[in-house]
């Protein structure tokens, strides 16, 4: 028997908010979700999230999966279900992590706008990247136009949601473009016998910042000499509390929303463009390397204080590199005036 009935999208309502509502109510009942071709079912028992389903995977597995279909649309039904628990995690303990995972994924998609996508180094025979970490250049290896952003995941035995935000610093640093069709050869691949890595990265969800919000207070040295202490200076960060299962209220873990993320990235792609149309081509690899940093810092929680250090970076590897005290002072300039602006 089969009674009552909740429908809605998932960028109007985001789903771990409605589950978590209906779960308040001790419902029994199964949520479908929707997404173009891709179906799965959420099931509850008295509330509590039970079971999960999709067209590749069960369990949290597929409860997960669906935190990566933003556009898609839900429905619940309530009424009692004849199906196997799989799911024993509290339900605040996995709400919080489809949270978690859904606003990377807004982010990332920005870059990566499907799975469906295939990505193919824009690399030159023999050329060696510079600024990315051994995941990465592992990753570079296999991009050859062959696989789609899935089916690296598959092939490579990883989530996909770690090697989308893998693809997307390579995307951000100019190392890969994104096709729409498969093309190159495919590529030989050795994944060792091992378990698929967690994700560990986060872009949590905090209060909406204001519109063009640039980071205020960012020192420049005015000429080649020496650069503020700010950066010597800078605090620690605080050691992250041991993981448990439950998630406690009282010391929140530090959030960005991801509207302010977006915002950031987009300001890093600003220093960018005023840094090249300021500096010789030799030194626009070195911008693109510093704003490829600045993108997986943000991705990590770093905040404006990333943003900034891109900028500074900039500035000084100019020094560093040989730039003539004049050039150095214009590129200062230009930079303050980008901070200034709102």
């Amino acid at each position: 028997m089969s009674q009552g009935l909740i429908q809605g999208s998932m960028r109007e309502a985001p789903l771990p908010d409605i589950i978590q509502l209906v779960s308040q109510g001790s419902k029994t009942g199964c949520f479908n979700v929707v997404d173009d071709s891709r179906r799965a079912k959420i099931y509850l028992k008295d509330g509590r999230i039970v079971h999960a389903v999709s067209s590749t995977t069960e369990g949290l597995d597929a409860f997960y999966e669906v935190a990566l279909w933003l556009d898609g649309s839900y429905t619940f039904e309530e009424g009692d279900q004849n199906i196997s628990p799989t799911i024993t995690k509290p339900n605040a303990s996995i709400l919080m992590e489809m949270g978690r995972r859904m606003d990377e994924w807004r982010v990332i998609s920005q870059k990566i706008t499907s799975l469906d996508l295939y990505p193919i180094s824009t690399l030159l025979p023999g050329e060696t990247p510079s600024g990315v970490n051994p995941r990465e250049a592992k990753l570079l290896g296999i991009v050859t136009g062959w696989y789609s952003v899935a089916e690296l995941a598959e092939v490579t035995q990883k989530p996909v949601l770690t090697v989308a935000k893998d693809l997307y610093g390579l995307a951000m640093a100019g190392h890969i473009t994104l096709k729409g069709v498969r093309s190159g050869k495919r590529p030989l691949i050795d994944v060792p016998a091992s378990q698929p890595e967690p994700i560990t990265q986060s872009v949590p969800a905090a209060a909406e910042s204001p519109k063009h919000e640039a980071p205020q207070g960012f020192p420049l040295a005015e000429d080649s000499g020496a650069f503020p202490s700010a950066i010597a200076s800078k605090p620690a960060v605080e050691p992250s509390a041991p993981h448990h299962p439950t998630v406690s209220v009282t010391v929140p873990a530090p959030v960005m929303d991801p509207v302010r993320m977006a915002k950031y990235t987009a300001f890093t792609q600003r220093i960018s463009v005023t840094a090249k149309q300021v500096l010789p081509v030799e030194f626009h690899e070195m911008v693109n390397r510093l704003q490829a940093k600045a993108t997986q810092s943000l991705l990590s929680g770093g905040g404006p204080d990333a943003v900034k250090e891109m900028a500074l970076g900039v500035s000084r590897a100019a020094v560093d590199a040989g730039a003539d005290a004049e050039l150095v002072k214009s590129l200062n300039a230009q930079l303050k005036a980008l901070f200034a602006s709102k």
